[in-house]
């Protein structure tokens, strides 16, 4: 949404924006649960959500390259963005590259998401209210999404399959107090 967003305002202000991400999109374009934490939406999924917010940045200009970029020379002006097909030239360049989950792998994961398996604490943490609950992970993204669940939660189990969390000195502060 960010780069959409970016988007959106680049034409409304006059500038000719250009949007250069891949068709299978980030982490909303692969959730086909509903999306309901963001603004001005009451019940969406994340591709419809991005398919609206493309259409209003065509609306104002924006043209979309479906590609990834390969490159990108910041040296002089105008910048040089590379993909597989093309050169793009720009005065400004806006990275908005998106989340993107890290999933386990395992059976039935693919087959439960948004019903049961979830990879976002924040969006999605509400539906496992009053639920016992598991976290699998031990970097800062775990650790956040522990303490977010544990609010809402009856309890949060973390596995991780080291003996020590990779989380930063602040996230395992929190996590343990």
């Amino acid at each position: 949404p960010a780069g959409l967003a970016s988007a959106v305002y680049a034409a409304r202000a006059g500038l000719k924006p250009v949007v250069v991400a891949p068709a299978m999109g980030g982490q909303l374009q692969g959730k086909g649960v509903g999306v309901e934490n963001f603004p001005g939406v009451n019940e969406s999924t994340g591709p419809e959500l991005v398919r609206v917010m493309q259409l209003q940045a065509a609306r104002f200009g924006t043209v979309f390259h479906q590609e990834l970029v390969t490159a990108v020379d910041l040296s002089s002006r105008p910048f040089a963005v590379s993909t597989n097909e093309t050169t793009i030239r720009a005065h400004s360049v806006i990275v908005a590259t998106g989340a993107d989950s890290r999933w386990l792998g395992v059976p039935g994961e693919w087959e439960h998401r948004g019903a049961g398996v979830s990879s976002c604490a924040t969006c999605d943490g509400f539906l496992y209210s009053d639920q016992d609950v598991v976290v699998v992970g031990g970097g800062d993204t775990a650790m956040e999404d522990a303490l977010v669940l544990a609010r809402t939660s009856r309890s949060v189990v973390v596995i991780h399959r080291r003996d020590k969390f990779r989380a930063s000195k602040v996230m395992i502060f929190f996590f343990y107090n």
